[in-house]
């Protein structure tokens, strides 16, 4: 087989959302906190694990948020299509969602009127660039550590969402199990790849929009 000239070196890397957690089921915004997975949300990553394993090319590691939420996911995930080797970031955690934690659409929009509707964020609410920042350098980490190879990220949909717009591929907003492919070569530099949507190939009733971060 022809070695890749080390400029034409790509490195591919598939971010996904974790599965359905307790507060994406009550409609709470999540930020740092640490919800667990739902049954739903551990039987979405065994059955996209599946789909990912005869649709994906092997992936050599799997690299998870330090929650819970994501690294179950990723642990389930790297269990169905036998890759022993995985490690957590906190770069890929979700946006700090300061005071907004733990509270309802509804809740915030009593709290805060017109904040949603305007698109305004509390003042600790972790900045876009804070975000793209810190996953930003976690990607290029990966492009180090595994440069040429295939790697599975298991993260958040806020994080997910601003890194796919940071890299040119618009706005997206990205349901449990989503995810975008990421790929990178020296001479260019990254950009965005498809979008996967496993969920969408399953059950119905597997499917969780996911819609608060």
């Amino acid at each position: 087989m022809p070695v890749e000239p080390l400029n034409q070196l790509r490195t591919r890397i598939l971010v996904l959302r974790h599965g359905q957690s307790t507060w994406n089921a009550s409609g709470r915004w999540q930020g740092r906190a640490d919800p667990p997975l739902t049954a739903l949300g551990v039987e979405q990553a065994r059955l996209a694990g599946g789909l990912i394993a005869t649709e994906c090319p092997t992936f050599d590691v799997v690299v998870t948020s330090d929650l819970e939420r994501a690294r179950v996911t990723g642990q389930t995930i790297a269990s169905v299509i036998g890759c022993s080797a995985h490690r957590l970031d906190p770069r890929w955690q979700e946006n700090d969602a300061g005071e907004w934690q733990g509270l309802t659409q509804s809740e915030i929009r009593t709290q805060w009127p017109g904040y949603l509707e305007s698109d305004r964020r509390p003042p600790n609410f972790e900045s876009v660039a804070s975000t793209t920042s810190r996953a930003q350098a976690a990607l290029n980490d990966i492009v180090t550590q595994n440069a040429g190879g295939c790697v599975l990220v298991i993260s958040h949909g806020g994080v997910l969402r601003l890194m796919h717009e940071h890299l040119g591929g618009g706005e997206q907003r990205f349901p449990n199990l989503a995810g975008s492919w990421f790929e990178h070569t020296p001479t260019d530099g990254w950009k965005c790849g498809s979008l996967l949507f496993p969920l969408q190939l399953i059950a119905d009733e597997l499917r969780n929009t996911g819609a608060v971060e």
